[in-house]
């Protein structure tokens, strides 16, 4: 089945929207607080005014990464301007490192710091909720965030949800097959006069011919594998967002039977892909080799990396800063194939359970979702000290480091009001626009699993999934070495158990669409 009117919608926005996607999104930046909308965005909720419900006191967000340097003042602009528009809140920021990120959230739940606000993710929000980690969020979106609940499509809310009560404010952005890709150095296969990536074995010849020609620079980083899925299968995973978790579904599967991901020849694929890969000198002997792909990206260093739809437009400032003449290139293999829809929902903002002040938190998220200029001063700072407008195209050209504002906006992306950097093609913005029009709604969309009926197994699995399969992934393990004892572990931590309850749960999923 075809995209449904919901997606649709989205595309229509998208496409009214096409003569300010003209570039790729800046690293950083706000927008003045006496800034006047341009009105271009005609279809955006456009209210300055205070939430319905009155709020007031402080609103704690936690974020993932480092804090942008010019946050204090881009936080004094946002309160003064949230003052102007009758909303009494302050603002607090704490960022976490990744890798410790998801860990200090559980933490915080389980100690019951005061704290509101923070980035979540679809792929593990069965477990945090679970564990109640975060809480439903739909008496405050009642009351404090009514233009943010109505401005966003109900499909959604619906996979921001475990039994219709919605956990997470979702980004808005093309969602097809959307973490399914790499990216590479597009002047680098033009220069060694190599086809356009469409293959596996074009994606191998390119990082073949890196390393044979260009000394000092690692073919691929062992950072990411979901862009292998597509050669591999098709794949939804209720659970996992590295290209890996217990369970699986194949959209194309009548019976829409959980199959055990582990156990598929999918896993096993690319596990011996990424070994490949690591005993041809593609990627990097030990995690110590390249500690900040990003950077050995930027560097020169790094010839392929991870990638989603929107990530070169987020990266390509960084990237030009330091290599103004080189380009980056999206890889999806098998463009031919059918891409699905499996969730319309990626990034999240949740509230935490253990807030002190949710309805402050929805009421500032409503507050800068609804209204261009909002969305501007949190999203990239205040306009021409942050960043500047060059046109339609946002940049950060000419603005001191010391001004630079890189926030972590794919946080709460919204492709209605999201500035993209003039380094951005027309081809790609095409691309972009285009995206989901030829999608194929996967039958499990808007199905969350719920983890609460198995959460003692998923903490068994997960920490048997950190020890072997991070390691799998980085191709530093043998497929026939480390599997039999891998998949033994995985039974005794009650994997079975997990699948049969992901299977019972998207059996009254389908059940309840009939």
């Amino acid at each position: 089945m075809t995209r449904k009117k919901v997606l649709a919608s989205i595309l229509i926005m998208f496409v009214m929207l096409s003569g300010m996607l003209t570039a790729c999104s800046g690293s950083g930046g706000t927008t003045p607080a006496k800034e006047e909308s341009s009105g271009e965005k005609t279809n955006v909720p456009d209210s300055g005014s205070p939430a319905e419900a009155k709020v007031s006191g402080t609103v704690k967000i936690v974020l993932p990464g480092d804090a942008p340097k010019d946050l204090a003042n881009v936080q004094k602009a946002i309160e003064d301007k949230m003052k102007a528009d009758g909303l009494a809140l302050k603002l607090e920021f704490t960022y976490f490192p990744w890798d410790q990120y998801t860990n200090k959230l559980n933490l915080i739940a389980a100690s019951g710091e005061n704290y509101d606000l923070a980035w979540t993710h679809v792929s593990w929000l069965s477990q945090i909720v679970s564990k109640h980690v975060v809480s439903p969020l739909d008496e405050w979106l009642d009351k404090n965030g009514k233009e943010l609940k109505d401005s966003i499509p109900s499909a959604n809310w619906s996979s921001a949800s475990i039994d219709n009560k919605i956990y997470g404010i979702p980004t808005l952005v093309p969602t097809a097959e959307n973490n399914n890709f790499f990216a590479i150095r597009g002047d680098l296969r033009k220069k060694y006069n190599l086809p356009e990536i469409q293959t596996l074995s074009d994606f191998e010849k390119y990082l073949d011919t890196i390393k044979k020609n260009e000394p000092g620079m690692m073919p691929i980083a062992n950072d990411g594998s979901r862009g292998l899925l597509r050669e591999f299968g098709n794949v939804y995973l209720p659970v996992g967002d590295v290209g890996a978790g217990p369970g699986y579904v194949d959209p194309t599967d009548p019976e829409l039977k959980v199959q055990n991901f582990y156990d598929s020849e999918i896993f096993k694929n690319i596990v011996n892909t990424k070994r490949k890969w690591y005993q041809n000198g593609w990627m990097p002997k030990d995690a110590q080799e390249i500690k900040d792909p990003e950077s050995a990206l930027n560097n020169g260093k790094l010839s392929a990396i991870w990638s989603n739809v929107l990530k070169t437009t987020e990266r390509i400032d960084a990237f030009k800063k330091t290599l103004p003449q080189s380009e980056l290139e999206d890889v999806f293999l098998n463009p031919d194939k059918p891409k699905y829809v499996f969730d319309a929902a990626s990034n999240l903002l949740s509230i935490f359970s253990t807030s002190k002040n949710p309805e402050g938190a929805i009421a500032f998220v409503n507050w800068f979702r609804s209204n261009q200029d909002n969305y501007d001063l949190f999203s990239y700072g205040v306009k021409d000290v942050n960043y500047k407008m060059d046109g339609n195209a946002i940049s950060v050209e000419g603005i001191n480091e010391k001004q630079s504002y890189n926030q972590v906006y794919w946080a709460w992306d919204d492709i209605r009001m999201k500035h993209f950097s003039k380094d951005v093609s027309p081809e790609l913005v095409q691309k972009l626009q285009q995206w989901d029009e030829s999608a194929v709604e996967a039958p499990t969309l808007g199905f969350r699993f719920n983890a609460d009926p198995v959460k003692a197994e998923m903490a068994q699995i997960n920490a048997v999934e950190k020890e072997y399969v991070d390691a799998a992934y980085a191709g530093f393990s043998d497929y026939d070495q480390f599997f039999p004892k891998f998949q033994s572990k995985l039974k005794s931590a009650g994997i079975e158990k997990v699948i049969v309850e992901m299977q019972r749960q998207l059996d009254e999923f389908t059940a309840a669409k009939k």
